[in-house]
């Protein structure tokens, strides 16, 4: 319970935001960093699980103080296996690599796919979203679902936390070399999903075998990993296809907490891949947002939502392209503002889908996309290309008609734009609603209410062409729209080429 003298509320701020500061912080105190790791081990071995070093690569200017991992018994990760027959947290099985036993008599069945879910910083394998992919992965196919637990080994300080991430990936490397010389599964079969520090734990796993066919990194956490070398983070080289999304690639010092940088085969960018639509922006409103929900609701967890809300984005994401049909289509493109400007819809260059389809595409590079706000958060990408016939000073609006049923009505022009008679006006925009194919599109015209300027535009607006780019299905319509006219406060309803 809260009390009313304000000391509980700092300590929910500083539990909250302060370890996600503490990484850059530390990397302004190299020469403190230096004196610091001068006094601590820099070698050391785990039983089966190897040696760790504190020497380069792992000591750079991006890591000032380097630490050792934690002992495998203070960190204490288990294995906590879901499947169809045992779904729910009552009936999770624990799995441990030195007791095959635990694994034959559990109701893991090699002949299936097998997820492994791997949480991130001051997580657990309890948190609700693990337990959302989970049923989400089991509903979708009968296979094997494993949540690693590190949760003892994933608290502050950050720097121990980031250390602990090597031991927990050899612990996830031996599991499943267990299960493989056990003849109890294939290496063809595992698929690792990591979210924030857990994206880099499922790194130095695949690290460590042969051919793991694939890895999906989460929001790789930014601080001690952004810039390091290949052998500290998440990288191509880790598994067969590694595919990323990248949803908090702000700058520390606005409190992101993801890697921009790419660290896969295909690097997803969902609205820029920083800041999330319906989430906070910038330092000032994520730490507003973040004390008073904590206060308001009494809860930690609702405070953390908030400063991490991009971060969290992409495991809902990821969790949502489980059992989505919109395809959470990903475009080549150099930047946000060239995508925004819906000059990158067109596949020549090759697309790619984000989540769990990703490995259905054979595209590569960095991907940019679109979301909305709130659930359901997948977008159908649109691009509508108007030529006027006469000129036109106004708002306009676009419904789009389909075989499934019509769009909500969606503003092409917030503020009043001028289009002048012969020339192409271009507006990129989104749905989450899934039409089906585009029958006709109706436009909305309302001419400017300025009485200076009014008088200059008629009240019929006429259209020399019209035509519509639907990216996920990379097909161009035209529609009969040549010589027609949309009244002022009025709509048409323009049909597809062939129809007219």
């Amino acid at each position: 319970m809260l009390g009313g003298n304000g000391q509980e509320t700092s300590q929910i701020v500083g539990h909250l935001i302060m370890p996600i500061f503490q990484g850059f912080i530390l990397d302004q105190l190299p020469q403190v960093g230096s004196q610091i790791d001068h006094q601590i081990n820099r070698h050391i071995c785990y039983d089966d699980l190897g040696c760790f070093s504190t020497e380069a690569p792992f000591r750079s200017a991006q890591r000032p103080i380097v630490l050792l991992p934690d002992t495998p018994d203070k960190i204490r990760t288990t294995f906590e296996l879901h499947t169809r027959s045992k779904p729910s947290t009552a009936d999770e099985q624990i799995l441990d690599y030195k007791n095959v036993s635990s694994i034959r008599a559990s109701s893991f069945d090699g002949s299936k796919k097998t997820k492994i879910i791997i949480h991130g910083y001051t997580h657990n394998g309890h948190r609700q979203w693990l337990q959302n992919m989970a049923r989400a992965f089991l509903k979708k196919e009968d296979m094997n679902v494993i949540i690693v637990d590190w949760g003892h080994g994933a608290v502050p300080p950050y720097t121990e936390a980031a250390a602990n991430t090597r031991v927990v990936g050899a612990q996830v490397a031996k599991l499943i070399s267990v299960m493989v010389s056990a003849d109890q599964s294939g290496i063809d079969k595992f698929h690792l999903i990591g979210h924030s520090l857990g994206a880099h734990v499922a790194g130095y796993a695949g690290e460590r075998l042969t051919h793991l066919p694939r890895i999906s990194g989460l929001d790789p956490a930014d601080p001690y990993f952004q810039g390091t070398d290949i052998k500290v983070r998440l990288d191509p080289t880790d598994a067969d296809f590694v595919d990323v999304i990248h949803t908090d690639g702000s700058s520390i010092l606005s409190l992101g907490m993801g890697a921009a940088q790419a660290m896969g085969h295909v690097d997803f960018y969902p609205n820029g891949g920083s800041e999330q639509p319906g989430c906070p922006a910038g330092l000032l409103s994520k730490i507003t947002q973040t004390v008073w929900h904590s206060v308001s609701q009494l809860d930690l967890l609702a405070g953390e939502g908030s400063v991490a809300c991009s971060h969290e984005r992409s495991y809902i994401y990821y969790t949502e392209s489980i059992l989505a049909t919109c395809p959470f289509m990903g475009y080549p493109c150099t930047s946000k503002d060239e995508f925004s400007k819906g000059r990158c819809l067109y596949c020549d260059g090759g697309c790619s889908y984000m989540g769990y389809n990703a490995d259905k595409s054979t595209s590569r590079g960095s991907m940019y996309l679109s979301t909305q706000a709130a659930a359901p958060y997948c977008n159908f990408h649109y691009q509508l290309n108007i030529t006027a016939n006469n000129s036109m000073d106004g708002k306009l609006t676009v419904v789009l008609q389909g075989s499934k049923g019509n769009t909500d009505a969606i503003s092409l022009t917030p503020n009043e734009e001028v289009l002048s008679n012969g020339n192409t006006m271009t507006k990129f925009f989104t749905t989450n609603k899934d039409i089906g194919n585009v029958t006709a599109v109706a436009l909305r015209y309302d001419k400017t209410a300025n009485l200076l300027l009014g008088w200059a535009y008629p009240n019929a607006w006429s259209l020399m062409g019209l035509s519509l780019l639907e990216a996920e299905k990379h097909r161009m319509d035209q529609f009969c729209a040549y010589g027609k006219s949309v009244q002022n406060h009025g709509a048409t309803s323009f049909g597809m080429m062939g129809t007219c």
